[in-house]
């Protein structure tokens, strides 16, 4: 599989149940993946949902459990360089995603989750919503123009 089979295989309306933040964008609310990962990252204002009668009130200095920004960065890194070059460092994971014979959106961001979570150390559940989001803003953005922006020549 290649990268666009892969993008053209993702439903961003199941990455939007993986990662719920993702409706500030569908909404109008933000305009970019960074300005929804923060409301999924440690720190960063509560998603507009978290503001609903009955929701949760935490005290953000002591008991937020969002993960550490740094996973997003590390996350929009990886997959970066996964999306936007021929690197074979990710040969394994392109063999796991290819093993999935269209399971379904779900399926791959559990995949890739894994994936990161087993290079960095950590569960995969602490990276599945940062992994929904990258593929939700590289199906909004377009591959070819993310990674011309992001990927120096």
């Amino acid at each position: 599989m290649i990268s666009s089979d892969l993008l053209a295989s993702l439903s961003s309306t199941e990455l939007t149940l993986e990662a719920t933040a993702l409706m500030a964008w569908e909404i109008g609310a933000v305009s970019s993946m960074d300005e929804v990962a923060q409301f999924m990252y440690r720190g960063g204002p509560w998603p507009p949902q978290a503001s609903a009668p009955g929701s949760r009130r935490i005290k953000l200095s002591e008991d937020d459990p969002r993960p550490e920004k740094k996973y997003w960065a590390m996350v929009k890194d990886e997959l970066t360089v996964f999306l936007c070059t021929n690197d074979r460092k990710y040969k394994e994971l392109w063999s796991r995603i290819n093993a999935l014979e269209n399971k379904g959106t779900s399926a791959v961001v559990l995949v890739v989750s894994g994936y990161l979570g087993e290079k960095f150390g950590l569960q995969a559940s602490l990276l599945a919503g940062f992994v929904a989001l990258f593929f939700y803003g590289i199906l909004k953005i377009g591959k070819e123009s993310y990674c011309r922006m992001v990927v120096p020549k």
